[in-house]
């Protein structure tokens, strides 16, 4: 079983903006949501960029920049957040 992710990323800043995961059997949704988020995109700055893996850790080895400690820091943020709104 793998690993499908989306991922938003602001190239100067080198942040992440976003991250969608999903499973292979959610593959379908996966490509629905990448052209969501490409379509109205018209900023170069912005990467907006479908990954697939046997698991997100071998993403972070082939595709480093998307999930180096600087590119997460935003992700992070976000998800500790809604973990204590939920807590």
């Amino acid at each position: 079983m793998g690993v499908i992710v989306i991922v938003q990323y602001a190239r100067r800043e080198g942040l992440l903006l976003g991250i969608d995961r999903f499973t292979d059997e959610e593959g379908p949704q996966a490509s629905i949501r990448l052209h969501e988020l490409e379509q109205p995109n018209t900023d170069d700055n912005i990467e907006i960029v479908l990954l697939c893996s046997r698991s997100e850790q071998m993403m972070a080895r082939t595709h480093g920049k998307y999930f180096s400690d600087k590119a997460m820091r935003n992700i992070r943020a976000q998800e500790a957040l809604l973990k204590t709104q939920l807590n």
